[in-house]
């Protein structure tokens, strides 16, 4: 072996070393640990919404504490957490029920969020597939309030913010 296959030797194993710390969300998988302002998060299940003329790609996050998502939709990475519904006014189920479309602002404790998105999705995990009404909502600051309607009684809410990538500490393979 001479001095230049070394030098090729010893920069190959780098680049392995740098792929593995260097994980792209894209391929995350379930077992994959996250960090996340301090914390760490295990990656416990991966979905997928289907637009239609679009698609995001979401991961199931559990703390020791919390669950969380991490999603990406077109280049863009978002975080959110579990929220009551029922703290929505109005009632997001109720609404539903009542109107069949999305009222065009919430207050989410005493914070407006403007309509910014409604439409239907087919929600993919494994090889089941649901269908789901979203409505999405944005406050001034940036923060988002998304409602998902299964059906007219099952009904989630989730609170959250566009990322960005720097904000993603590690991302480390299983």
């Amino acid at each position: 072996m001479g001095l230049f296959d070394k030098f090729k030797k010893l920069f190959k194993k780098e680049e392995e070393n740098v792929e593995l710390l260097g994980n792209p969300l894209e391929r995350l998988r379930k077992g994959d640990i996250v960090e996340l302002d301090g914390e760490t998060w295990e990656v416990v299940g991966v979905a997928l919404y289907d637009y239609g003329a679009s698609k995001e790609k979401e991961w199931e996050l559990r703390s020791a504490t919390r669950r969380g998502f991490l999603s990406m939709e077109e280049g863009k990475i978002y975080f959110f957490e579990e929220i009551d519904p029922e703290e929505i006014k109005p009632d997001p189920g109720e609404h539903f029920r009542n109107n069949k479309r999305p009222p065009s602002a919430v207050i989410y404790k005493g914070k407006e969020y403007k309509l910014k998105y409604a439409g239907k999705a087919k929600y993919v995990k494994g090889l089941e597939s649901s269908p789901a009404t979203i409505w999405e909502f944005k406050s001034e600051d940036g923060e988002i309030i998304d409602v998902e309607i299964w059906d007219e009684y099952d009904i989630e809410a989730f609170k959250g913010r566009e990322l960005q990538e720097w904000e993603i500490e590690n991302v480390l393979p299983r």
